[in-house]
């Protein structure tokens, strides 16, 4: 019987177990759908492979050699095995493939996001990430052109094809470099502020996602020379940090800096204004597989949050 685990049939097996159930070769082959003369020919192989004879009969009626009842109880068990083999493999999550394409804004510190990032890429180690990074504007054009199937941006107004929930809320403060000459000073009256050279991003406008932190400006008559603009939040903030001018910058992303003396909170210093990230996406999505799992897992941790 040496190798007989790789030579032997699970279809013989259970077509013994089968007729020993049943009693009968005739009602076995009722069970199994098949001919009698088939269920006999599946036991003579099987007592050919094993050379035992399992099945000793008299007359109309059979019993179970001593191998035959071994056979049958290690037959069981396998068929147990296979059973809850079938199971766990119909338990076992889908294996999911493809790509999730994104768009951000730069410089988003949002933990809901990262942990679901994390989360779905733990479940899901086959689907590859293609983040794409610009300003808000960048953002949406990329949604409405189905090349990312969710964005997250600053959002001025409603757009009539895309749809959004809000992903956080983030306070501005206005910050300098180390080389800045108001680096490290306390107390500053606002109006110190009045003629300083800025560094901004380029929708710091009136009509712009930024128009806040313009408002402000413009009622502080903060008036001072624009020496610096960028679409990048990373960009603006190289400029600040190198002394160009002072800027507005979101607090929860500059923590760090602050901490590690590289920029300079200023006044006012309880912020100028707080302006709100949006998760958007095409009203008449277009998601693969992936993307539609990866979105539903967002959505759902942004409404337990």
């Amino acid at each position: 019987m040496s190798g007989i685990h790789d030579r032997l049939d699970w279809n013989l097996l259970r077509t013994f177990i089968a007729i020993v159930q049943e009693g009968s070769i005739s009602r076995a082959a009722d069970r199994l759908h098949l001919t009698q003369p088939a269920i006999s020919l599946a036991l003579k192989r099987l007592e050919e492979r094993l050379d035992e004879r399992l099945i000793i009969r008299n007359g109309t009626t059979f019993e179970l050699s001593k191998a035959g009842e071994l056979v049958y109880r290690e037959a069981i068990v396998i068929y147990g095995s296979i059973a809850r083999l079938t199971t766990t493999v119909r338990a076992t999550p889908h294996d999911l493939s493809g790509i999730v394409r994104i768009a951000l804004v730069t410089g988003i510190n949002s933990d809901v996001f990262d942990h679901v990032l994390a989360e779905f890429h733990k479940n899901n180690p086959r689907v590859t990430f293609e983040i794409l990074s610009g300003s808000s504007e960048y953002v949406k054009q990329n949604l409405l052109n189905y090349n990312a199937s969710v964005g997250i941006c600053l959002k001025y107004r409603k757009h009539a094809e895309l749809s959004d929930t809000l992903l956080l809320s983030q306070k501005y403060n206005l910050y300098c470099g180390k080389d800045h000459h108001l680096y490290q000073q306390e107390n500053i009256n606002i109006r110190t502020l009045r003629d300083e050279f800025f560094v901004s991003f380029a929708s710091e406008q009136l009509d712009g996602v930024l128009a806040p932190l313009a408002i402000y400006r413009a009622q502080e008559r903060l008036e001072g020379r624009i020496v610096g603009t960028s679409d990048n939040l990373e960009e603006v903030k190289r400029m600040i940090k190198a002394g160009l001018g002072i800027g507005a910058l979101p607090e929860n992303v500059v923590q760090q800096d602050v901490l590690s003396g590289t920029l300079w909170q200023l006044p006012p210093y309880d912020g100028l204004a707080r302006i709100s990230l949006y998760l958007m996406w095409n009203r008449t999505p277009k998601f693969s597989e992936a993307e539609e799992v990866f979105f539903s897992a967002l959505m759902a941790a942004l409404q337990n949050k």
